[in-house]
């Protein structure tokens, strides 16, 4: 680098530490520019990567180790798909059980579309598929809804052409919301749902402001990617089966609404 620049920017530093209620200009700065490629560049310190190396493989055990056997691939799809279903339904699965006996047990679930990086592979599962299906640190947390931001709620759902939900049919006919059915019973705007979500949607996120107008948020104190292995780890080597059933309808408005069957 020209020594002239460095001996300019040492100077402009020392000027302007020097007084708080002066102000100085610099007058002009010269300087040398190189473009470098850093593809060209071919460096590697052996030392440190025969440091790390030991570690490098343990991680690499650990993350390739089998966790789980799917009969079938799992994809994301909107506004409905078995990637949606199966990772609302392993959330919602434990946070439920772990709030079984509270006020704040969820009521249904609600996940972005866009935190479900990759799809779920036929075959053996391992934790790095988990960790690449949901690569992020969101934590599971619990909103309370009133009947307003519910209305919210359903309105985003339509426009956003569906989300991950569990535990919940939202039905739409001539573009509008037109019903619902939470754990089974008809949606009542009179009334306040527990919604499991993840932080990152609970401050906005993904445009679910709804939720910045939440009364009350409940932190669960587990990440969603652990809830998710948790729910694993309760199979017991059983096979991971996603639902297939549609929970986002789109319907003409002849067609009637009915009352899902639990």
């Amino acid at each position: 680098m020209n020594i002239k620049l460095i001996y300019i920017l040492i100077i402009s530093s020392f000027l302007i530490s020097c007084s708080q209620d002066q102000i100085w200009q610099i007058d002009h700065q010269e300087g040398i520019y190189n473009s470098v490629d850093s593809s060209s560049i071919n460096y590697q310190d052996s030392e440190m990567v025969d440091k790390i190396a030991p570690y490098k493989h343990k991680l690499d055990s650990a993350m390739d180790e089998v966790i789980a056997y799917s009969p079938k691939e799992y994809f994301k799809k909107k506004p409905n798909g078995t990637l949606n279903n199966i990772v609302c339904d392993m959330v919602f699965d434990v946070v439920s059980e772990r709030y079984c006996d509270s006020e704040f047990k969820p009521d249904f679930c609600l996940l972005n579309y866009g935190g479900l990086r990759r799809p779920l592979p036929k075959g053996n599962i391992t934790k790095s598929d988990i960790f690449q299906l949901m690569p992020f640190q969101n934590e599971s947390v619990i909103c309370k809804l009133k009947g307003a931001q519910m209305n919210k709620m359903f309105d985003y759902l339509q426009k956003s052409n569906g989300q991950p939900i569990s535990n919940m049919r939202v039905y739409y006919s001539g573009g509008k919301f037109r019903d619902a059915f939470i754990n089974g019973e008809k949606y009542d705007s009179t009334k306040t749902y527990n919604v499991l979500t993840s932080d990152y949607t609970a401050k906005g996120g993904d445009r679910m402001n709804f939720f910045l107008e939440a009364d009350t948020l409940i932190l669960c104190g587990s990440l969603i990617r652990n809830d998710i292995f948790s729910f694993i780890a309760k199979l017991d080597n059983e096979s991971l089966i996603a639902s297939d059933e549609d929970r986002i309808f789109f319907i003409e408005l002849s067609n009637t609404i009915t009352k899902p069957h639990n």
